[in-house]
């Protein structure tokens, strides 16, 4: 099924209303997926934007060309420079904990070669503008302050310099905060770019990795700065972190967060996010890594997405997308039906359960004056078993 591209479905999403049709939505897609998706190698930028319009996403993500130096590639999502080292990598993606990082000590400070906002390329960003397809756009945004921070440091030196070193500290989050905002605000004036999706993993599936104290002294005033940078250019602000977030949850909310993503599985239970936040955050991703969608089947992965379109995409909010990323180990087969059920099950919920209710029920005598009540309604049905007979794109599961 052929999706035109349309970047109002994915706002209207992200303001918590209705679209015409649930969206997609990924932050990173390795590179062999997209590869053998479009059957061919991807050698350039037409390429990248073609796999993403293909596979049926309403944007592309693209970041500015830069990282820091030490960093590891992989984590500059949105980037070539990711996608090669993804590309050339992918079965060592374990980044240490352990590993110093090229600052140490506050002289370290003053040789690093910090990049510089002003020398940094954004021609990716002002090329694609030009060959985007009609309705589609551009989520752009720059990698995350508190990942830099620990990787420059190093996780373990990090953890210790907090007690031994807060001023060192104090210094690499200034420094990498300043660079960030600064280039957020040139990407914001950028043609064609529509939203802003900040990656930075804050927490890991049993906790987060470092406390909600230090997280609000030297990282949330960064977040939300960039938060307001997107804001005052008319831009949503969302948010990829792994992990169990409910501890600043309230913080992410009340700094200007407007999307949450991937909402990991077996970090944090996605309906109660929905029913404790879904006034406050529209929801992407939870279609869960872990089992369904890299050993699942297929079949697993279509009812995996049913489940999630039919208790968080009515009255809009929701987006179908993976609990993390779409790795290079998930199958091609579990990919697509992660697609097609989105496009099957997440076209108009409210008018496709109205027909059902009135065209299968003719009996049953209700109106339905909220899409928030369509699934009260099927409850009601006189047959529980029509519940899972959802027809929809002239499909019956």
């Amino acid at each position: 099924m052929a999706i035109r591209p349309d970047t109002q479905r994915l706002l209207t999403t992200i303001d918590r209303r209705e679209p015409d049709r649930v969206p997609l939505a990924e932050l990173s897609v390795d590179k062999p997926i997209k590869e053998q998706f479009l059957g061919r190698p991807l050698r350039n930028l037409q390429d990248e934007i073609a796999f993403w319009a293909t596979a049926g996403y309403d944007y592309v993500y693209l970041r500015p060309e830069y990282e820091y130096p030490g960093i590891p590639s992989v984590v500059a999502s949105g980037t070539f420079i990711a996608q090669e080292a993804s590309a050339a990598d992918h079965d060592t993606k374990t980044i240490s904990i352990t590993q110093p990082g090229p600052v140490q000590t506050m002289a370290d400070l003053e040789t690093y070669s910090w990049p510089d906002p002003h020398a940094v390329d954004y021609g990716n960003l002002q090329e694609a503008a030009g060959l985007l397809p009609p309705g589609m756009g551009i989520i752009s945004g720059v990698g995350g302050i508190f990942t830099r921070a620990w990787m420059v440091l190093g996780y373990e030196h990090f953890c210790y310099a907090l007690a031994d070193a807060p001023e060192l500290v104090a210094q690499v989050f200034e420094r990498i905060g300043r660079i960030q905002c600064e280039a957020l605000r040139r990407v914001v004036k950028m043609a064609q770019v529509f939203a802003i999706w900040y990656g930075d993993d804050l927490g890991y599936t049993e906790g987060l990795m470092a406390s909600p104290e230090v997280l609000r002294q030297y990282l949330f005033p960064w977040m939300e700065e960039l938060a307001s940078i997107a804001h005052q250019a008319g831009m949503p602000f969302i948010l990829h972190s792994d992990g169990k977030l409910w501890q600043v949850l309230d913080d992410l909310v009340a700094l200007g967060l407007d999307a949450l993503h991937p909402i990991e599985p077996k970090a944090m239970d996605i309906n109660t996010v929905k029913q404790r936040y879904g006034h406050r955050l529209a929801l992407f991703g939870n279609i869960d890594l872990g089992y369904t969608l890299t050993r699942g089947t297929p079949d697993e992965v279509r009812a995996e997405v049913r489940r999630r379109i039919r208790d968080l995409a009515p009255g809009g909010g929701y987006a179908v997308g993976s609990s993390n990323s779409v790795t290079h180990y998930v199958p091609l087969a579990n990919f697509n039906a992660m697609r097609e059920a989105t496009f099957d099950y997440g076209a108009a919920p409210f008018r496709l359960c109205q027909r059902l209710i009135f065209a299968a029920h003719g009996r049953l005598s209700m109106r339905v004056d909220r899409v928030r009540t369509w699934p009260r309604v099927l409850e009601k049905m006189a047959n529980p078993i029509e519940q899972v007979r959802i027809v929809a794109g002239g499909r019956t599961e």
